[in-house]
């Protein structure tokens, strides 16, 4: 796995930075809304500095998504991929249903392991 970098914990939401890879989790119970997509969306082009990365969520917690989120990354040129790592059914049914919306490239894994080396795959296509 690649070095931490940074960490930011949020309100409802822990963010761990990484070589062009943030990792988030989300916290229990939270309803994933459009502020929380801007929020990210800021604090990783603070962090990145304009550079392109993949998102990855990592869903130990239970929580819901407003799919209609996916509609604000259109235009999003830095954000290469997102990933969903859950080990739970119940929430690899949920991704694969948000899938759908995703205008980025979306996978769904069932462990870190294997969205780290999706997300290397996409950087290094892109030249990073």
């Amino acid at each position: 796995m690649a070095e931490l970098i940074k960490t930011i914990k949020l309100i409802d939401i822990d963010l761990k930075f990484y070589e062009g890879m943030v990792i988030s989790e989300v916290k229990e119970d939270v309803l994933f809304e459009l502020n929380h997509v801007e929020q990210i969306l800021r604090i990783c082009n603070e962090v990145f500095e304009g550079k392109d990365y993949v998102y990855i969520s990592n869903r130990k917690n239970n929580y819901n998504v407003n799919p209609t989120i996916y509609f604000e990354l259109k235009d999003v040129k830095s954000l290469l991929g997102i990933g969903i790592v859950s080990e739970r059914y119940e929430a690899l049914k949920v991704a694969n249903f948000e899938k759908q919306f995703s205008p980025v490239p979306f996978d769904i894994f069932s462990t870190m392991e294997e969205a780290h080396a999706w997300a290397k795959t996409l950087l290094k296509k892109a030249g990073l």
